[in-house]
């Protein structure tokens, strides 16, 4: 009788470990894949009519808005300063004595804050002056994107909020710059906002400055998780008395972080589905990892020679 040749054993054996490898592989990826799965929730909600807004908002100090040199009077001799820097001057008051028993007064309410003066006694020239910076009108500045510049003018109104006591002031925009500053994430330009002071405010104070960029007031609106899009396509899926759910294309306008506003497709006496999907903690965490292992886009990190081999198939030694 004819022997087998053992090579079909060791072939089959082979085949064997080889299937089995790949079962123990591809197992726990699956039974991850499964754990690890993000769930959906589908709830309803009735479709409103909503004042949707979009605010943008700047925290800062306050200045001045005016800010100005004096000079003093040429020809004459100076006696003596009779103010103290970085205290409230009233409108009229005597900032300046001359020899001659005049004096530089005050244009309005302000505050000096430099001087260059001569000697007493020594004659002015035109390099002695005061600065001195307003107290009645008082201005913020408001950073805006390059995405929002567009929704602001000049004329603007502009709530403005002291961080020390929470009182409310209104201010108006009075310019906007007209070339912007360039970031990594995009760039912005500069609105000068103006406001008078009631009394209550200083020069230094912190404050906050919010504007309205978007509003629609009592427009339809649904929730943002009601929102779905196919093929460039934004639909809702209405829901009736049934039960029976319809698909229904929508035109949306502006949206804030929990509504959408609907210009048209929908009456306002609709119930849709909103769909929303929550990340599990397996599912996050290795998000994270792959992250971590990949890098935030999704490639493996380059090492210190670029992740690539040099020519010729050898790594190079590594400097310690």
């Amino acid at each position: 009788m004819k022997k087998k040749n053992p090579i079909i054993y060791i072939i089959v054996i082979l085949i064997i470990l080889l299937c089995l490898i790949v079962y123990l592989y591809l197992k726990p990826e699956s039974e991850n894949t499964e754990q690890t799965s993000d769930s959906t929730n589908i709830t309803t909600a009735q479709v409103s009519t909503q004042t949707i807004e979009n605010r943008l908002s700047n925290s800062g100090q306050i200045s001045s808005e005016l800010d100005e040199k004096i000079k003093l009077h040429a020809s004459y001799y100076f006696e003596k300063l009779l103010v103290q820097e970085n205290i409230m001057i009233k409108e009229g008051e005597n900032i300046i004595q001359y020899t001659n028993g005049t004096y530089l007064t005050a244009p309005y309410d302000c505050v000096l804050i430099s001087s260059n003066l001569p000697n007493e006694e020594e004659v002015c020239t035109s390099e002695h002056y005061i600065e001195i910076e307003s107290i009645d009108t008082l201005c913020m500045t408001l950073s805006i994107s390059e995405a929002d510049i567009n929704k602001v003018e000049i004329g603007d109104e502009v709530d403005i909020t002291l961080t020390a006591t929470n009182e409310k002031i209104t201010g108006y925009i009075t310019k906007i710059s007209e070339v912007g500053t360039y970031s990594s994430s995009g760039s912005y330009f500069t609105a000068t906002v103006t406001f008078e002071n009631n009394g209550n405010l200083k020069i230094g104070m912190s404050a906050t400055c919010e504007i309205i960029v978007e509003k629609a007031e009592n427009v339809i609106s649904v929730p943002n998780e009601a929102i779905q899009t196919s093929n460039d396509q934004k639909y809702v899926v209405v829901v009736s008395d049934s039960g029976e759910t319809q698909n229904v294309n929508v035109e949306t306008g502006i949206s804030n972080d929990a509504y959408t506003e609907i210009k048209s497709g929908l009456s306002g006496n609709e119930t849709v589905q909103m769909i929303e999907t929550e990340e599990s903690e397996n599912s996050f965490f290795n998000r994270r990892m792959n992250q971590n292992t990949r890098g935030e886009g999704g490639e493996f990190p380059k090492g210190n020679f670029g992740g690539e081999i040099p020519t010729g198939g050898q790594m190079p030694e590594r400097n310690n």
